[in-house]
């Protein structure tokens, strides 16, 4: 029958936990989940009983110093669905490691746990601590044992447990194991010398005919720098990857990883990047492998992370920092979780509230199921860029009656097995899962979601009534993230916006994925270019060959392959008139695409030095001809006419009206650190209007028969509490007041 489910009461604080705190922290993909509210793409009327269940190891300590370690579980079917009702409490498994069953006196004060399914997926390998004295202040070794994991028809949920025989190590080494190849693995240390320390990693295999663990003759044996004194040699090892024959130890420092080949038995360290050294994130506990995207996928705190393991020519191992693919949940700082595979690219994320102290005295726990989505390159390599969640959910974790909430807690691990005999007479609609895609309504909400939503904090700003400015317009806001970008629409009618108060929806989603994080991607010029055209938006990218189009009106995706100009940088694309233009990082890179899907070049000339490098921060369109860019290096605007070809200096008109035949380059006391022009700027009647921080920069462009000259500069700051950066913002013209003549813009950060 289906878990108990908790009481479910008005009391429980993380029911009503931050709305503002998912939109700000995870992407549009992320749904926001609460316990009574899940998100789920799959029927439930579709699924089959539980293909897999999932264990969770969890240690809960009092203040007492009473400790309480359990297993607990789920079922996840194979469509991705998470068997049972949101704020359903978790199966425990009664019995299986309580060490009475093995021949001692009284179940253990297990401090910590570690385990590794047998290869056959049938049953568990564990490794554990137990406190030595009664302050907790010492910790032995437990003798490991083997959980044996038949638990389909047992209706009590027992388990059974054998003892393994214990591994031979020093008196503060740690070990975990790891089963691979058909074998049970244990990394280990030697015992270290020095100064400085230094320990040979070795390993060690349990000989089930000889009953004992043996140490493998291996080759190339490696040798790592030992922690300071006082410190367990464990924590050198943060974690590991089984790669079919292969076993990937994730290090201490981050950026060291060795591999060792099980068949051979043979050691190797992994080259990876010097100069990013800072980048390599840990493998906490044990991450997996999924085949069909030969991509490593892991959980830190709750972002899931990608590394690719290569091999070139010689056979030596290599690896790049990881990619960042997405956030689960915005609770990095209430808890952690882990990782798995469940199978056919299908993987489950599960995080535990260990640091978060609820109302309504409970541990909570958030499972997602997903896949990663992603891009095949024209050599076949799978780039990770986003996930798909199939099930979101949030239930509930039984600890032991006397353990508070207010006790510590450890996530110890996460193991899937599927499951073979599983009874299938458990009905259906006990097991449904509640599908919501409600939000919940500013009258419940916190007071920090209600102002995050209605955004309120203006000074001088007020609400048009009777309006006299009467266009209607559709404006659409790409945001870019390292994984993706999304667009959003929004309608503009008679001076305010139609979606005031309202959370935007996704128009639709493109995957331009690129490497790094947010923050690296506002210190470097940003890896794709988005300009719209007719009907489409179109996503560029400065390197790679794929142009994506995102249809405005049905919302529909497509990828055009599109071969790059050789050896160019794209720095900027834009429309000017019907053409879409592309530049380089030198002004002679000027490129045209054409009706038949290719970059044509266009040859420009000028006075000045067209090869050399440019910053280009922004751009404005004065005709269906003419356009101008803006050196952010040199605090310089430049003008390129399509008709003619020329590149031209845009000079300062009070400079020109005393020396006509001279030119200034730097305009000396105007702002410069954007470079005058930031991003997409729009010209109007007269001045460009650019983005600028904490306002809006508007540059007067003066005509003088076929030149163009720069006039006087207005800053006009925006009225709000909070500052805005330039670099996080846009604008578009919406349009003009018909009794005052007034220029309306739309401004978005």
């Amino acid at each position: 029958m289906a878990p108990r489910r908790a009481a479910a009461g008005p009391c429980c604080s993380f029911r009503d936990k931050c709305l503002c705190s998912w939109v700000r922290r995870c992407s549009p993909r992320i749904p926001s989940v609460a316990p009574g509210r899940d998100y789920s793409c799959v029927p439930a009327s579709g699924d089959d009983p539980g293909a897999w269940s999932v264990l969770v190891g969890f240690i809960s300590a009092s203040e007492g110093n009473a400790i309480d370690f359990r297993l607990h579980r789920f079922h996840v079917a194979r469509s991705g669905r998470v068997l049972g009702r949101s704020d359903d409490t978790l199966e425990v498994l009664r019995g299986g490691y309580d060490r009475a069953k093995v021949g001692e006196m009284e179940p253990p004060q297990i401090l910590s746990a570690m385990a590794s399914p047998s290869p056959d997926g049938r049953s568990l390998f564990l490794f554990s601590r137990q406190i030595e004295d009664a302050d907790g202040s010492r910790s032995h070794r437990l003798r490991p044992l083997q959980l044996h994991l038949g638990l389909n028809a047992d209706d009590n949920r027992k388990i059974t447990a054998s003892p393994l025989p214990a591994v031979p190590l020093g008196p503060i080494m740690r070990t975990r194991p790891i089963a691979a190849a058909s074998d049970l693995w244990a990394p280990c240390f030697s015992d270290h010398v020095g100064p400085p320390l230094s320990s040979t990693l070795t390993m060690k295999r349990l000989d089930k005919d000889a009953g004992r663990w043996v140490e493998v003759d291996a080759k190339n044996k490696p040798h790592v720098t030992s922690p300071p004194a006082g410190e367990f040699v464990g924590r050198v090892l943060h974690g590991y990857i089984v790669i079919g024959h292969v076993i990937l130890l994730s290090m201490q420092p981050s950026h060291v990883l060795f591999t060792f080949d099980c068949s051979t038995c043979t050691w190797a360290e992994v080259v990876t990047i010097e100069t990013e050294k800072n980048r390599y994130i840990p493998i906490h506990e044990r991450g997996v492998y999924v085949e069909e995207d030969d991509t490593i996928y892991f959980l830190s705190g709750v972002v899931v992370y990608a590394y690719k393991l290569c091999q070139d020519d010689q056979g030596q191992y290599r690896m790049a920092p990881p990619t960042l693919v997405d956030c689960i949940c915005p609770f990095d700082d209430e808890g952690y979780g882990f990782l798995t595979h469940l199978g056919n690219r299908l993987m489950c994320a599960v995080w535990i509230g260990v640091s978060l102290r609820c109302s309504c005295d409970t541990r909570h726990v958030l499972i997602t199921v997903f896949r990663v989505t992603g891009s095949m390159s024209n050599q076949g390599h799978f780039f990770p860029k986003g996930i798909k969640i199939l099930h979101s959910t949030c239930r509930r974790l039984d600890i032991s009656p006397s353990t508070p909430i207010t006790s510590n807690g450890e996530f110890c691990f996460l193991q899937e097995y599927e499951e073979f005999n599983l009874d299938a007479s458990m009905p259906l609609e006990a097991m449904e899962a509640a599908t919501s895609l409600n939000v919940a309504e500013p009258s419940v909400m916190l007071g920090c979601c209600r102002e995050f939503r209605n955004e309120t904090p203006l000074l001088t700003a007020v609400m048009l009534e009777g309006s006299p400015i009467l266009a209607r317009k559709a404006l659409y806001i790409v945001c870019q993230v390292a994984s993706h970008s999304t667009v959003y629409k929004v309608f503009i009618a008679d001076g305010r916006l139609e979606s005031h108060g309202q959370i935007l929806r996704p128009r639709c989603i493109m995957n331009t994925f690129s490497s790094g994080d947010e923050y690296g991607m506002m210190k470097k010029p940003l890896p794709w270019h988005f300009v719209c055209c007719s009907k489409n938006i179109y996503a560029y990218g400065r390197s790679g060959d794929e142009l994506y189009t995102c249809n405005l009106h049905s919302g529909a995706l497509s990828c055009i392959p599109l071969k790059r100009p050789v050896q160019v940088s794209i720095a900027l694309v834009l429309q000017v008139g019907s053409r879409i233009i592309a530049i380089g990082d030198t002004i002679c890179d000027v490129y045209c695409f054409g009706s038949n899907q290719e970059w044509k070049h266009i040859r420009t000339h000028g006075t000045f030095n067209l090869k050399r490098e440019v910053n280009l921060s922004g751009y404005a369109v004065l005709s269906d001809d003419i356009f101008i860019v803006s050196d952010a290096d040199r605090s310089c605007l430049l003008l390129l006419d399509l008709l003619t070809r020329e590149w031209s200096y845009i000079r300062i008109f009070s400079e020109f009206s005393r020396s006509p035949h001279s030119w200034v380059e730097v305009v000396s006391g105007w702002p410069s650190e954007s470079g005058f022009l930031n991003g997409r700027s729009v010209f109007i009647e007269g001045f460009i209007y650019s983005c600028a921080d904490g306002g809006i920069a508007a540059y007067e462009i003066i005509k003088q028969g076929d030149s163009y000259y720069l006039g006087d500069h207005v800053y006009m700051k925006l009225q709000w509490c909070k500052f805005w950066e330039a670099h996080r913002m846009c604008l578009d013209y919406v349009g003009k007041d018909t009794v005052s003549g007034a220029i309306v813009l739309c401004v978005v950060q």
